[in-house]
């Protein structure tokens, strides 16, 4: 019998999810927090990918009150435009929301056309408030499927986030992803934004 020779393996085509985690982030997020919930009272919202829960207008980069939110997000940007090797790119800011979702209230599935990068930061989660789903972009993967032992990076069709107050997760734009429903009594309450490139 032949014998194989060393093991080589080449990861290719690869979704990154970059995450950050902000420091001395508890009264930064209260800030905010107390923000959204004016925002709230001022407005009904709007429905997109939101299922019983609020949805702000997606104006928050233009409001002044956001203002240092918006550099932090702008930080994490500039960062992962450099990982991805992205020369001289002027990457603009072009829409960013609040989400609240109460008791069962979810997020369907979705992407955000028309963006480059998009991603989330959190602000509240309770415990079982919901984790944040990503989905395989390869549908030619699920053309034949054999039986697993177990799930893992190469065979998983899904991937979840749990959200914790102070992590920022920016990922493409084109990527599926959806948010299970609040099993919590208490709100989740986190901010989303897509930027793009002109």
């Amino acid at each position: 019998m032949v014998k194989l020779d060393k093991l080589k393996q080449d990861i290719v085509f690869p979704t990154v999810i970059h995450s950050f985690i902000l420091e001395d982030f508890i009264d930064f997020n209260e800030d905010l927090k107390q923000k959204i919930y004016t925002l709230r009272k001022q407005n009904e919202g709007v429905v997109l990918s939101n299922v019983m829960g609020w949805h702000s207008k997606e104006n928050l980069f233009k409001l002044a009150e956001f203002a240092e939110l918006k550099k932090t997000i702008d930080l994490a940007i500039h960062k992962t435009t450099q990982i991805v090797g992205y020369k001289d790119l002027n990457i603009i800011p072009t829409s960013c929301w609040a989400n609240i979702n109460p008791q069962y209230g979810s997020n369907k599935i979705h992407d955000h056309a028309n963006s480059l990068f998009s991603g989330v930061y959190y602000i509240q989660t309770p415990e079982n408030s919901g984790d944040l789903t990503f989905y395989d972009p390869r549908e030619a993967k699920t053309f034949y499927k054999p039986p697993l032992k177990e799930y893992n990076q190469y065979s998983a069709d899904a991937v979840k986030f749990k959200p914790v107050p102070g992590l920022l997760l920016v990922f493409p734009s084109w990527l599926k992803h959806g948010v299970d429903p609040n099993m919590s009594s208490e709100e989740r309450i986190s901010i989303s934004f897509n930027y793009n490139f002109d």
